[in-house]
């Protein structure tokens, strides 16, 4: 049996939904830095720069959001030894699975990676099975979906946890406008993580900018160098995309006859970033012994080129990114604490698509702008907008590639048409004749939209064949693809290409 959603009943399931009011003039949420000793869920300790200097920043009086808390209790767990924990939430999507990247992590092998959802809706909090494996239940009755206002139990496998709404609210200050650089969101969420990022842009805190895979990272790191009146320019570094034995070189620099291959001088990233933003995305994917490295450039604004014996000063504001939770890195012992707290003076979430599906027209309308502009600019017809239907269907998904997957989609809706849904592969083995007449009308586009169009039908067929000959085994569709596991779970990612649930 499923329990269906229903409609907000009285005025406490109401209250559970986000709310915006107005902030009293000159009120100002003070951010201290905690004691050393902090775990790395909170925020930066002694030694790291204060985030309390982030309140000497000016900023105008406005709109908060009032968010109601939302506490989730393990009751029981496989494990007998295992200790009753509970957390506490005031966002807009909490996440249960067995995963690292969920906001609670079960060790249930009977538990899905990507379980369950608990997000804030007007209508209260909407409770989600994921589609595990196994089920949520509540009793003997298993959950698809359900609005809740009071406590309520239930099981995943052999979990059991308790999700309890709250009455303790908190405030977060959310900005007057709905784009910041080339971000667009007219959503609170959105405009929640505007007003940090309006807040922290001109001074020189680092900032670590944490989202899932197309959710923008790059685009607020961009935003920040734009707002900082900063001169130099910005440069980007994907840590996960550049060979272990490489890295150092690609940061510091390097001087000639310093390794095979080094016949000149070559400057590295905070070198070419000098008087400007350094954006290290991925920073997660950097190697124990560059982090050393990268902490003392960080704490002493030196570099030191391999095979140098001398140090270059910097002036470099770095901003970092990462889809990945840091913080357990840390307890993991993969990621050295010293760094993150380096990193993670202002940790700026951005929310995923399917928090702000109320900014879904807005996007839309966007990427067919630019798309029209690049048609104009090759004398090709402008684009019609997409019909009720079309919004309709992307409304009901959930875009796990977010807007980068938004973007593709709405590209190849223009291109193929509505036809193929989100979600589904671009490429069938049906008839050769609806094939052909998509392969024609790819020949008609400028070259770069073709090209990308192509690029997407191929990747998507060829990640969906490699997983489905490996029987969704990630690490052996890697290896016979000979690509990194972590690249073929990016591709995955951008197109929404979902790998083996688990439990």
């Amino acid at each position: 049996m499923s329990i269906k959603p229903r409609a907000p009943t009285d005025a406490t399931e109401k209250d559970a939904a986000p709310t915006i009011v107005p902030r009293p003039p000159g009120e100002v949420l003070v951010l201290p830095a905690p004691p050393a000793g902090s775990s790395p869920h909170d925020p930066p300790v002694a030694g790291a720069p204060s985030l309390r200097r982030v309140t000497e920043l000016s900023m105008p009086s406005g709109e908060v959001r009032r968010i109601r808390k939302l506490r989730v209790t393990l009751v029981s767990q496989p494990d007998p030894k295992a200790e009753t924990k509970s957390y506490s939430f005031a966002q807009d999507e909490v996440r249960v699975g067995s995963s690292p990247a969920m906001d609670v992590v079960l060790t249930d092998p009977k538990v899905s990676r990507d379980h369950l959802a608990v997000r804030l809706s007007e209508e209260g909090f909407v409770v989600t099975d994921r589609g595990s494996k196994n089920g949520t239940f509540v009793g003997t009755m298993r959950l698809r979906q359900v609005v809740v206002s009071d406590a309520l139990t239930l099981r995943l496998g052999d979990t059991v946890l308790r999700l309890e709404p709250l009455a303790e609210h908190v405030e977060h200050e959310i900005s007057h406008t709905s784009r910041f650089g080339r971000m667009l969101g007219e959503s609170p969420p959105m405009r929640e993580m505007f007003a940090v990022l309006e807040k922290v842009a001109q001074s020189e805190l680092t900032v670590l900018v944490e989202g899932e895979t197309g959710t923008g990272k790059e685009l607020a790191a961009e935003g920040l160098h734009e707002a900082s009146g900063r001169s130099g320019p910005f440069v980007t570094l994907n840590c996960g995309a550049i060979p272990r034995e490489l890295i150092e070189s690609e940061l510091m620099g390097h001087v000639a006859g310093a390794f095979t291959g080094a016949v000149r001088d070559r400057p590295g990233a905070f070198v070419a970033a000098d008087g400007g933003t350094l954006f290290l995305d991925e920073v997660g994917e950097l190697p124990i012994d560059m982090q050393a490295k990268a902490l003392r450039v960080l704490e002493r604004h030196e570099v030191k080129p391999v095979g140098s014996d001398r140090s270059r000063t910097v002036d470099v504001r770095v901003v970092a990114a990462t889809n990945r939770s840091l913080a357990r890195e840390v307890e993991a012992g993969t990621f050295r604490q010293d760094l993150y707290y380096r990193l993670a003076v202002v940790v700026v979430k951005i929310p995923p698509l399917r928090t702000r599906m109320q900014d879904l027209p807005l996007l839309v309308a966007h990427i067919q702008e630019e798309l029209g502009r690049r048609r104009a600019a090759s004398g090709l017809p402008p684009l019609a907008p997409l019909d009720p239907n079309a919004l309709a269907m992307l409304k009901r998904y959930d875009f796990p590639g977010n807007v980068r997957e938004l973007r593709n989609l709405v590209e190849r809706w223009n291109v193929l048409g509505t036809s193929v849904g989100p979600g589904e592969p671009t490429v069938r083995s049906s008839t050769g004749e609806h094939r052909a007449s998509a392969d024609e009308a790819l020949l008609t586009l400028p070259y770069h939209e073709a090209k990308e169009a192509w690029v997407e039908r191929f990747e998507r067929a060829y990640v969906s064949a490699a997983l489905e000959r490996c029987e969704g085994n990630v690490s052996h569709a890697a290896r016979d693809a000979g690509v990194d596991r972590r690249h073929l779970q990016r591709l995955m990612s951008r197109y929404g290409i979902k790998g083996p649930k688990g439990g």
